[in-house]
Order: structure tokens, then C-alpha cells, then sequence
């Protein structure tokens, strides 16, 4: 559940880290910070959507 909070925290706190602009070279470290921002905050979406559907989000 803290992933919901967690992922966007991280994409702004690393597009603050490289300078809020996409251009030029970034630190690898902002870079990462984005893309696992991303990735968590995708995945928080994905399981508040299981949760959501009938059966709790089980398969079967």
C-alpha cells in the first residue's frame, strides 16, 4: 500500500535530481530513482486494481 505513495515520491524527487529537465547527462542516481519510481508505482495500480475485481484478485 505504501508503494502508492512511495512510487510518485521517488519519479518527482529523482526529475528533481536531474535538474528537472530531460536533456544533457544525468546522474545515474536520479535516473534509477525515476525508473524504480515507475515501476513501484505501477505496480501499486496493478494490485489496487486486483483488489478491486470480484474474488479479491485470485485467478481462480
Amino acid at each position: 500500500m505504501l508503494g502508492i505513495i512511495l512510487g510518485p515520491v521517488a519519479i518527482v524527487c529523482g526529475w528533481l535530481a536531474m535538474g528537472r529537465t530531460w536533456a544533457g547527462s544525468r546522474p545515474v542516481t536520479a535516473v534509477v530513482a525515476l525508473v524504480l519510481g515507475a515501476i513501484d508505482t505501477l505496480l501499486a495500480v496493478i494490485w489496487l486494481a486486483g483488489a478491486a475485481t470480484p474474488g479479491n484478485g485470485m485467478l481462480f
